[in-house]
């Protein structure tokens, strides 16, 4: 049986390209011939450095990380140009909203959980309604943790009293959908939407 649904933002609600982000600021840095887009990437996203982990774990405003790549890479643009290269990166999966308004119509609870930041999560709720059909948003930067760190993860029990067993937790990293199941929650590793409907035909339908 399952109770509640707890998704997961990019990759699964919200595909992303975050490479663009690299390539854009490469062109806007006055000492670009120092680095490469690709090496401007890997300071920005490496899953154990990345800057963005400070960022997104809230102990970096977003100003700050902003600045940070500001004075490293000389950029020639100020904090609202940076805003129109960082945010438009997500298009919407609507076969994946097509299940979240099916799963809100009959009734179920619907949490979202993701590694994000301010910007991107502030962008995404004005231009993707989507997320609003949520009932609880445990995102990264307010929690002051990450996935797979299961302190981000014992959110969901703070705010349900649905037994572990009957929550299923949809991602698209393995390594997450891993921890869920150690944690004694039932997971999808989200490949397409096709993986959802398999479910909600196995356990609802």
């Amino acid at each position: 049986m399952i109770r509640l649904f707890v998704f997961d933002l990019g990759n699964v609600i919200l595909p992303f390209e975050h490479r663009q982000i690299a390539d854009k600021l490469h062109e806007v840095s006055m000492v670009a011939g120092r680095f490469s887009p690709e090496e401007i990437f890997r300071y920005m996203f490496d899953i154990e450095n990345g800057l963005i982990n400070a960022y997104e774990e809230g102990s970096m405003t977003s100003h700050d990380f902003f600045m940070r790549l500001k004075e490293r890479y000389k950029l020639e643009i100020d904090f609202e140009e940076f805003k129109e290269i960082w945010n438009p990166i997500f298009r919407e999966d609507h076969e994946v909203s097509d299940i979240i308004i099916y799963l809100k119509n009959k009734g179920y609870p619907l949490f979202l959980l993701s590694n994000t930041n301010e910007l991107h999560f502030t962008y995404i709720t004005e231009v993707f309604p989507i997320v609003h059909s949520m009932d609880e948003w445990i995102l990264s930067f307010e929690v002051g943790t990450k996935k797979p760190k299961q302190r981000i993860y014992d959110e969901i029990f703070k705010r349900t009293d649905v037994e572990r067993s009957e929550i299923l937790f949809i991602d698209d990293i393995k390594r997450f959908t891993d921890v869920a199941k150690e944690i004694g929650l039932q997971a999808v590793h989200f490949k397409n939407a096709g993986d959802i409907w398999k479910v909600i035909k196995e356990n609802l339908i």
